[in-house]
């Protein structure tokens, strides 16, 4: 940069000040450009590949990470009575938080472009990490309420989707 105001003929310190600010934030432009267009490329370059079918994957990775969740509220009839699912101990607890722990990540491996269908897919799967996010802080804090109502948010998303995609 130095050699390139020594060769500009300016008058002024003023003039010669803002020709280096202006020059440095181009080459700082420049760089972060760059380095952008690394970042980029080597994302496309990660080798994601999905290991299972569609089917596959709800039933044995999604389902059991959202069941964790959706369990939390109502009630469950055996012979001994009816008991309500919302939970009361650390343990039970934990079991939410790594449910929704689970479903935050996973629902990463819905993007993956050999599972992503469409944009829609892609807003779906968006629409239900941030929901899987809401649930994990729910659970963390062992707020029943908060839980609940992410849980019926969740069954909300996956319908939906469901119905999108003549999938039921």
């Amino acid at each position: 940069i130095a050699q390139m105001i020594n060769k500009v003929s300016i008058r002024g310190s003023s003039a010669q000040a803002m020709l280096v600010i202006a020059l440095e934030t181009l080459g700082v432009l420049a760089v972060s450009a760059a380095a952008a267009a690394d970042q980029n490329g080597a994302a496309s370059r990660t080798p994601f590949k999905a290991v299972v079918d569609l089917p596959t994957f709800m039933e044995h990775v999604l389902t059991p990470a959202a069941d964790k969740i959706w369990l939390t509220s109502g009630t469950i009839a055996d012979a001994s009575g009816e008991h309500d699912l919302t939970p009361t101990t650390t343990e039970q607890w934990e079991q939410v938080v790594t449910g929704a722990a689970m479903l935050a990540e996973v629902t990463n491996a819905l993007m993956i472009p050999e599972r992503a269908r469409d944009r829609e897919w892609i807003e779906y799967s968006l629409r239900l990490s941030e929901a899987a996010e809401q649930a994990y802080h729910a659970a963390e804090a062992h707020d029943v309420k908060a839980i609940q109502q992410v849980s019926e948010r969740l069954d909300g998303i996956c319908a939906n989707c469901h119905r999108h995609y003549g999938v039921e």
